[in-house]
């Protein structure tokens, strides 16, 4: 199968101009098919990646298959979706929009979404949405937490209501970064808004067409055929991973799933390449556009973060490197871009156990051999669950079986539209979660029990627990309130 697919990727993607980089890529390609081995196959899954030179592509192969159920295999034309690596064509239609005078990037997200609420905490601008610097919640973990399945047809109404119900921020806008979903599918809001047109039709007037970027599109119809489409895969729970024996390959590929800014971009390597021409000259009517791009969010307490616009700055192996990596599904993708060497690298996988950030890295080693300045980095195994030898768990905070008492019971969030139930269980409190299964807490510290990332920190009155505050990883001080009480 691969072999015919060479000869098909050799005449799509490498022109008379490139024959430099055709003989590079011979020499290359078997380093590079090494990388992605465990992928070459014609009975599972797998991955797709483009290595781009200024905008030209340069190489591009896929190892597995893009949909299981027709054996359709991976090529640099097949479209995945690309998760968050969206977020960076959100942020350039931001950056556009500005630059044509629709918006300011200091202008209060009220200005454009007039029900987003008032916080107490400080107003969120399109910047702070931008560089993860707002504080708003994140929607697909309030969906988590309320026990809303990502498969289920969710309206912009009703993701904008979910968002705009909570009654606070994570933190004082501006002084903290912490990633949000949210912050970009409010910043797809703010382009329809302010330009009159959807998120879709204004990426696609303003960068897809420029660019040729003709198999690219920001998914916000469920219904739309899609051409060269693949699907998502899990393994089978038991069994051999690599070929898919004993239960066969799960669909992980949610087809109602039609949320757009903070991903739902569909698109393919070849295309990718494309956008990459952005980067290298004023291709799209901006001045400074890459610059632009690559300009990092500073804190209030003058603080540089890493994260640009819908980008992460910094260096690897002495090297500048702006890069994306997203998953969603069991898609998971990864774009890296070395700007002085012009050289980037395009990662995209249709399989749930796939590492993109790993894989690219060993494609960068390759391409980049010679221009590197530092040694690779050691990959480090941990040796034990604290992360070193030796380090024995932290000890479990002991209550008693009557303090576990006095916080069960029947809690709801109006902001989540759901209640929890805790039940006492000696000295530990099961959590029975509105999807419908089962958590055991156990305590941490004073008043406060845990379980995973998530942390319930308890009020109490009169001996009884009254409500509790919940930590969740990208949402912070949930209120659930008790409705049991005596």
């Amino acid at each position: 199968m691969r072999s015919l697919h060479y000869v098909i990727c050799s005449l799509l993607f490498l022109t008379p101009k490139s024959a430099s980089a055709l003989q590079l890529a011979a020499e290359t390609s078997q380093a590079i098919d090494e990388v992605f081995a465990e992928y070459d196959r014609t009975s599972g899954p797998g991955c797709a990646v483009g290595v781009a030179e200024a905008g030209r592509l340069v190489f591009a192969r896929g190892y597995g298959i893009g949909q299981m159920d027709h054996r359709v295999p991976l090529t640099g034309e097949s479209v995945f979706y690309l998760a968050s690596v969206s977020k960076q064509f959100a942020a350039a239609a931001i950056l556009i929009a500005e630059h044509e005078g629709h918006l300011s990037l200091d202008d209060p997200v009220s200005t454009h979404v007039p029900e987003f609420p008032a916080y107490a905490q400080g107003a969120v601008t399109i910047r702070h949405l931008i560089h993860h610097t707002s504080g708003v919640r994140d929607y697909l973990t309030l969906m988590r937490l309320a026990g809303t399945p990502y498969e289920n047809i969710l309206s912009d109404e009703d993701m904008l209501g979910l968002i705009t119900r909570q009654r606070a921020l994570n933190f004082v806008p501006g002084t903290e970064h912490l990633y949000s979903n949210s912050g970009y599918v409010l910043l797809a809001e703010v382009v329809r808004r302010a330009t009159g047109r959807s998120l879709r039709a204004y990426a696609d007037e303003k960068i897809f067409r420029p660019l040729g970027m003709s198999r690219t599109h920001f998914h916000d119809d469920r219904l739309q055929v899609v051409a060269g489409r693949v699907f998502s895969y899990d393994p089978p729970a038991d069994g051999d991973r690599r070929t898919g024996t004993q239960g066969g390959w799960r669909t992980s590929y949610l087809i109602d799933f039609d949320k757009v800014g903070d991903g739902g971009l569909y698109s393919s390597v070849a295309d990718l390449a494309k956008w990459d021409r952005a980067f290298y000259g004023d291709v799209l009517g901006v001045p400074g556009f890459a610059e632009r791009m690559y300009r990092r969010g500073v804190l209030a307490g003058g603080d540089t973060i890493a994260y640009a616009r819908g980008l992460s700055v910094g260096e690897r192996r002495g090297l500048a490197r702006v890069s994306h990596g997203g998953g969603f599904m069991a898609f998971r993708t990864m774009i890296a871009r070395y700007p002085e060497q012009r050289t980037t690298v395009i990662t995209l996988c249709n399989v749930g156990t796939a590492q993109p950030g790993a894989l690219s890295t060993a494609v960068e080693d390759i391409v980049l051999a010679d221009a590197f300045t530092e040694r690779p980095e050691e990959r480090v195994t941990p040796t034990s669950p604290a992360g070193a030898p030796g380090m024995a768990p932290e000890p479990a905070f002991v209550v008693s079986e009557a303090v576990v008492q006095s916080l069960a019971g029947t809690y709801h969030s109006p902001e989540l539209g759901t209640s929890w139930r805790l039940e006492a269980d000696g000295t530990r409190l099961l959590l029975h979660h509105p999807r419908g299964d089962t958590e055991t807490l156990t305590a941490r510290r004073e008043g406060v029990f845990g379980s995973g990332g998530i942390e319930f920190a308890f009020e109490r009155e009169g001996g009884r627990a009254v409500a509790f505050l919940l930590a969740a990883g990208r949402v912070r001080n949930l209120r659930f309130d008790r409705t049991d009480r005596p």
